[in-house]
């Protein structure tokens, strides 16, 4: 009983850990806190930096049913330098925290093209250069 005891506590340990962490990585990069439980507000970037940071971190809550609250924290750190992403699960009420996956998307973002709807960008791509032509 008394090591499944241990056991838990460094689990414990170590995702509060980790959300720190996180947390400071999440204010370093943005230049704001993480903040309590709320989903922070989406943001559009204009105007991109000459040098781009080398780690973006994100935390959104999972949605659920109407009155419920929520329970698990999405926090996703991408690494812009190595272009791999990484997704974390976080139990918000016990602090465990769990890698949920790991990817590297150079080759994603070789891709012109994927899962695209109409108007597909080839298509988009076309209509410009007949647009330039006639000018």
């Amino acid at each position: 009983m008394k090591k499944n005891w241990i056991g838990a506590a460094m689990m414990v340990g170590v995702s509060v850990l980790a959300g720190l962490l996180l947390s400071q990585m999440w204010e370093q990069v943005l230049g704001q806190p993480a903040g309590g439980f709320s989903t922070p507000a989406p943001q559009v970037v204009m105007n991109v930096p000459a040098e781009l940071p080398k780690c973006y971190v994100d935390f959104t809550t999972l949605p659920t049913v109407h009155g419920e609250i929520p329970r698990i924290r999405v926090i996703t750190v991408v690494d812009t330098e190595a272009k791999r992403i990484a997704v974390y699960h976080m139990e918000m009420f016990t602090g465990q925290l769990q890698l949920r996956g790991v990817r590297d998307i150079q080759p994603d973002l070789m891709l012109n093209q994927f899962n695209a709807t109409l108007p597909l960008p080839s298509e988009i791509v076309g209509e410009l250069e007949r647009f330039k032509g006639k000018k």
